[in-house]
């Protein structure tokens, strides 16, 4: 157990730029107070006149009230830093909105303000499994010899004495304590649409994603993603189909909560880890007094980090309902033939709120990503990509109507009412830019790609990376032997793969894939589909990673030309090119 920091101020203006891009919480107060998220209670449907589709939870918070605060760590942890407990405010806050609420965070007219750190702490090398680590309740006193969390030193969670925390003993008789609410949000909270499913049992595969498939021997899992299932939880999803012990962790939330249900006992949820095994977990929280000890029961606040790796080396997901070449034939085929009508959406609103009732019906679902720091560094050595449209054949769109109001709010969970509340998804990402310019090795051939009008031309390889590239399939030779050519040397003992980036260009039934690998000049290649579309990708990698090792070639100069003889084009017309008889 390691001590990494503690922070002796807080930054009001912490990651401001990414708290603004976030709607407000109607149901958190509304004044200049700064209001701090104490603890999570109950979960019920409060009012199901206006909210059917979702349960929410009980959010407990206390207004600051000791301007120390701000600017003393030992202030910070003090019970008189905020009012007394007894003058909480309570607030019902649906559960899809958990991925963005955490315990300690300061809120002000709604907004999200700050993330102080408090005591900010690593612990190396825990071992997580059934015989150390326990469920409890909060208010639990230990064999009648005191209460791990005392109100004393710690009363932000009087009013939720019944809810549950997971307790590992570490060494030296310490205990970590976290709640299970900040457990299911740290590992399943990563969209509002997935942490939604576990909350509403019985919680079903099909429900996650329709089709997976998994290589032994690469250890790439390849997911197709259920129907609004958010691609930000593609490795949590994976993690629970690879691991038996991921899915018990996920299906235990909603069945702890139909059992209380049952039997009629105030519902809060159980959590555990989705894992067995080694890890080192960095986390935010208070050390509590047991006996004597100042310092024998760390209490977690938010948990930041989790080394424990996932099962996979590699991961590729599918998007339902998101490709946009899809998207462009659905409204083709609705409307007249060369013709593509439609309507003006509804803008958000600048100001927009997140309300607690059901979303309309009628408005399309939006997604909000929020960039937090990366939860999981065994993911930033994974490859992990989808597909990413880069363009279409144009079309005559014709707009027809006047240009609709800003919708002033918006609201998770599925669609179904007449008020005008866009549908939210809440997407966790790790920091990094929404957009990544494309590496030096590409930007040719894209500019290239970018001239071709009348083709749909689609980015295989859109990485968590750097949003263009994956690795190099890494081949070994019959000796074992890996090629050096494989990889590119960047320090003075240190290599690593080449990036290589897959491009699809497909004119009506026909398609040919283009390969990039990253060297000097850029190799590059054109290869045909197989009739599996499954493993097409797959094969098409380890070809190009054959074909680099056996054939490099110099740089192709028009991939223009490439492409039209490869479809069978004569010439250029002004509206792309004219096909052969």
């Amino acid at each position: 157990m390691r001590k990494i920091n503690s922070v002796t101020s807080t930054n009001l203006d912490n990651n401001s730029h990414n708290f603004k891009q976030l709607p407000s919480i109607s149901a958190f107060p509304k004044d200049e107070k700064i209001w701090r998220i104490d603890w999570f209670g109950e979960i019920t449907f409060p009012n199901r006149l206006i909210r059917r589709t979702q349960p929410s939870i009980l959010v407990h918070l206390s207004r600051i009230q000791d301007e120390r605060f701000l600017n003393n760590t030992e202030v910070q942890l003090s019970p008189h830093a905020t009012s007394p407990a007894k003058f909480q405010r309570k607030t019902w806050v649906s559960v899809g909105t958990l991925p963005l609420l955490r315990i300690g965070d300061l809120w002000q007219n709604g907004q999200l303000v700050a993330q102080p750190d408090y005591e900010l702490e690593q612990f190396s090398d825990l071992c997580i499994d059934r015989v150390k680590t326990h469920l409890i309740k909060a208010g639990l006193n230990l064999n009648e010899q005191g209460f791990l969390l005392p109100l004393t030193e710690h009363p932000w969670h009087m009013h939720c004495t019944q809810s549950y925390c997971l307790l590992l003993k570490l060494e030296d008789n310490k205990r970590l304590i976290i709640p299970c609410v900040e457990l299911i949000r740290f590992y399943f909270g990563s969209s509002s649409n997935l942490i939604t499913k576990l909350f509403l049992p019985p919680l079903e595969h099909k429900s996650l994603y329709t089709k997976a498939d998994y290589d032994k021997v690469s250890g790439r899992l390849h997911l197709q993603l259920a129907e609004h299932i958010s691609g930000a939880s593609a490795a949590d999803i994976g993690r629970i189909h690879r691991s038996p012990i991921a899915w018990q962790a996920a299906v235990q939330i909603g069945a702890s909560i139909l059992a209380a249900s049952v039997a009629r006992h105030e519902i809060h949820a159980h959590g555990f880890f989705p894992f067995e095994g080694k890890t080192d977990l960095t986390a935010v929280g208070k050390w509590l007094s047991f006996q004597g000890d100042p310092r024998a029961t760390f209490v977690v606040y938010s948990l930041r980090s989790c080394s424990h790796p996932f099962p996979f080396r590699s991961l590729q997901y599918d998007v339902k309902g998101h490709s946009l070449r899809s998207s462009h034939k659905n409204s083709s085929q609705a409307n007249a033939p060369g013709m593509n009508v439609k309507t003006r959406s509804a803008d958000d609103s600048p100001d927009q709120q997140l309300i607690e009732k059901d979303a309309s019906s009628k408005l399309a679902k939006k997604t909000r990503a929020a960039w937090w720091s990366a939860r999981f560094p065994d993911l930033t050595r994974k490859a992990i990509w989808k597909n990413r449209a880069l363009s279409e054949p144009s079309a005559n769109n014709v707009f027809c109507g006047t240009r609709q109001s800003d919708v002033q709010h918006s609201s998770v969970g599925n669609p179904s009412s007449e008020r005008r509340a866009h549908p939210v998804d809440f997407e966790i990402r790790a920091k990094q830019k929404s957009e990544f310019p494309a590496p030096e090795f590409l930007r040719e051939i894209i500019e290239e790609l970018e001239s071709l009008d009348g083709f749909n031309i689609q980015l295989l390889t859109n990485s968590e990376q750097d949003g263009w590239t994956i690795p190099i399939t890494v081949l070994v030779n019959e000796d074992g032997e890996i090629d050096a050519s494989l990889f590119i040397k960047i320090g003075e003992n240190q290599l690593r793969e080449r990036r290589v980036a897959v491009f699809s260009v497909e004119y009506e039934t026909e398609c040919v894939k283009i390969v990039a690998v990253e060297s000097s000049p850029t190799h590059m290649k054109l290869y045909l589909p197989s009739s599996d579309s499954e493993t097409d990708l797959m094969e098409t990698l380890l070809c190009a990673a054959a074909d680099f090792i056996s054939r490099p070639e110099p740089k192709v100069g028009d991939i223009s030309n490439l492409i039209r003889w490869v479809f069978g084009f004569s010439e250029r017309t002004k509206g792309g090119f004219k096909k052969n008889p």
